[in-house]
């Protein structure tokens, strides 16, 4: 009887290769999507049209006052918090241990459905904006509190706060994890507090402030390059 033989084919040699290609390209496609998403917020909240309140009528006055900028704004915001959402699935893959893991897979998952469901909120911004643009002012405020209002709006917009206490648990975890230092939780709540006190009227320095929440997320991508650099 023949001894038997083992043959190997190429698709077994080169689906190894390939794998790993793969999963570098995702590594840093998900680390370019983390670096550009504070970039996108930041851009966005610069070109946001200044508002003089918070009421609903200063905010449909300011949409309807510029549709360029309006518009402009907000699909800035929209595909940075797309990117924000989507690059924040790669974060897991800087912690090696148990340190910190927990915290940064709670986070991550927490940040990726707030800000999906904040994504999708800043069409607001453009019906609001023609209302605003093509109804008297009191009609249109009345239309954007009746939708505020409506029984299931805060399943969607009531998610924003857990983007939020993600970023914050994912930027603690990856800190007690050794993958950066603890000034970047700092920051972020240095941040998250100035937000409650600053002004709207301030918006250049609201924007600025704003952007820095996402910071956290421009860091993890920095670190997933450089990890990827030392890695070649």
């Amino acid at each position: 009887m023949a001894p038997l033989t083992h043959t190997t084919t190429p698709t077994a040699d080169v689906l190894p290769d390939d794998s790993g290609r793969t999963s570098r390209f995702l590594r840093r496609a998900g680390g370019a999507a983390l670096i550009s998403s504070p970039l996108l917020m930041f851009a966005g909240m610069m070109t946001c049209p200044p508002q003089a309140s918070e009421s609903a009528a200063d905010y449909i006055t300011s949409l309807a006052r510029d549709s360029f900028l309006t518009e402009l704004s907000a699909i800035l915001l929209h595909y940075g918090l797309i990117a924000g959402a989507l690059g924040a699935l790669a974060v897991p893959g800087l912690v090696r241990g148990r340190k910190g893991r927990w915290p940064v897979l709670l986070g991550v998952l927490a940040t990726a459905l707030g800000l999906l469901n904040v994504s999708g909120a800043v069409r607001d911004d453009w019906w609001r904006m023609v209302i605003g643009q093509q109804l008297p002012l009191d009609a249109a405020v009345r239309i954007s509190d009746t939708v505020d209002g409506s029984a299931f709006m805060p399943l969607w917009s009531g998610t924003e706060i857990l983007a939020f206490l993600g970023l914050l648990a994912l930027s603690a975890g990856l800190a007690r994890a050794g993958v950066v230092g603890w000034w970047l939780t700092a920051v972020y709540l240095a941040a998250f507090v100035g937000m409650m006190f600053i002004p709207i009227g301030m918006t250049y320095v609201v924007g600025t402030v704003f952007a820095l929440l996402f910071l956290p997320l421009g860091v993890a991508g920095v670190r997933i390059f450089q990890r990827a650099r030392a890695a070649a």
